[in-house]
């Protein structure tokens, strides 16, 4: 999306307004608390996932389809599949 200047100075403006306003009320510590708890579940998500057997297949696309649909469950967006 092409942004004119006055709307991209806006746009900074509003999300400087955002974050102070965020710092003030502790939100930014618990809103990265929940990322790198939601972070730590994805990535036991892959592991198991990687440790596997019942995926396995010579070119790993069992696995990695695994793996993509775990991103897709959690709103992460890959290009790895084109569907």
């Amino acid at each position: 999306m092409k942004l004119s200047a006055q709307e991209e100075l806006a746009a900074q403006a509003i999300g400087l307004e955002i974050m102070t306003q965020l710092k003030q009320e502790d939100c930014l510590k618990r809103i990265a608390l929940e990322t790198q708890t939601k972070a730590l579940q994805i990535l036991e998500e892959v592991r198991h996932i990687l440790n596997d057997d019942s995926l396995d297949d010579p070119q790993c696309f069992r696995r990695i389809d695994a793996i993509v649909n775990v991103f897709s469950a959690n709103g992460m967006d890959t290009s790895r599949h084109d569907w």
